[in-house]
């Protein structure tokens, strides 16, 4: 009976893991989607923030 019980425990055990294991791979494939809309968000306000000085130099020198 205890080996029968000791089965089950390593049938349980290995799909835990298993769910584990798929859950961890989910939580990092979001990580990284979530990753790369701020990086993409973060990209956009550089180059509109480069764009607002480049303009502003260009107007204190009188070249718009």
């Amino acid at each position: 009976m205890a080996d029968d019980v000791d089965e089950k425990l390593e049938k349980i055990n290995k799909r835990l893991e298993t769910i584990e294991d798929s859950l961890n791979e989910t939580y990092g494939e979001y990580s990284q989607q979530s990753g790369k809309r701020i990086g993409l968000d973060i990209g956009i306000l550089y180059g509109i923030i480069i764009a607002i000085i480049f303009l502003l130099i260009l107007r204190k020198f009188n070249i718009i």
